[in-house]
């Protein structure tokens, strides 16, 4: 049975909109509210009610009686198999949260820990031009962090590879396992994110040369700002 999309329509031309913006099927300014009650066969209400879920997400911007400018500039596309530090100029970070705890299972499982073990959490909000955009909770085995300068709070945004390699750990192979879902209450109040937006969740295990673990990251992403690009060299038809 097909399945009938019951939002309210103002969310259904919202979400129509938003997936024109991001393929960039539209550009420079928004379609007026006639244009759009034409469209989307609407009223000029409901058609007012979808640009402004737009407008809360940062997609256009302007007022009333104005044209609406669209925000190209608004997604930022990133590369999954680097470790991304991007420029300080728009990039800066706020210490949450540093100390000695138990991660998810699933992180937990990746750094090998028994049960009811723990390993050191550095938890950090990272913001674009001050607006929040990603919550990264960082696990290192304690092992390894125990009384280096990862165990204190530090403004420095790159302490995780410098320590870790004045330490000798090189970091050399990195996983990302990405899901996308809807956020907690945390996570929501935390990005503040509009409604209706979902997040994306990384979980990013580092490992040395030899594959031991080093960290594991679970990065929670604003759905409405970040896109992942993957980059292949494809081997030639044999």
């Amino acid at each position: 049975m097909k399945r009938v999309d019951d939002r309210p329509q103002s969310a259904q031309i919202a979400a129509d909109l938003r997936a024109k913006i991001l393929s960039g099927d539209i550009t420079g300014t928004l379609p007026t509210f006639e244009r759009l009650k034409v469209l989307y066969n609407t009223s000029v209400n409901t058609a007012q009610r979808a640009v402004a879920m737009l407008k809360a997400e940062g997609f256009v911007e302007g007022r009333q009686g104005k044209a609406l400018i669209i925000r190209s500039d608004r997604i930022q596309i990133v590369d999954a198999s680097s470790q991304l530090e991007p420029a300080a100029a728009t990039i800066t970070y706020q210490v949450l949260h540093v100390g000695h705890e138990r991660p998810p299972t699933d992180a937990a499982q990746k750094l090998g820990l028994a049960e009811g073990e723990t390993a050191l959490l550095r938890k950090r909000l990272m913001l674009r031009d001050d607006e929040p955009v990603e919550i990264e909770l960082s696990y290192y085995p304690e092992a390894v962090v125990t009384g280096t300068g990862l165990d204190h709070v530090q403004r420095d945004l790159a302490s995780s590879p410098t320590v870790l390699a004045a330490l000798g750990y090189e970091q050399h192979g990195l996983v990302d396992e990405i899901q996308v879902r809807e956020p907690t209450t945390e996570e929501l109040q935390t990005l503040e994110l509009p409604d209706e937006i979902p997040v994306m969740r990384t979980l990013r295990t580092i490992t040395d040369p030899s594959g031991a673990v080093l960290e594991v990251t679970v990065m929670i992403t604003s759905g409405h700002l970040y896109a992942v690009r993957y980059q292949q060299t494809l081997p030639p038809p044999a």
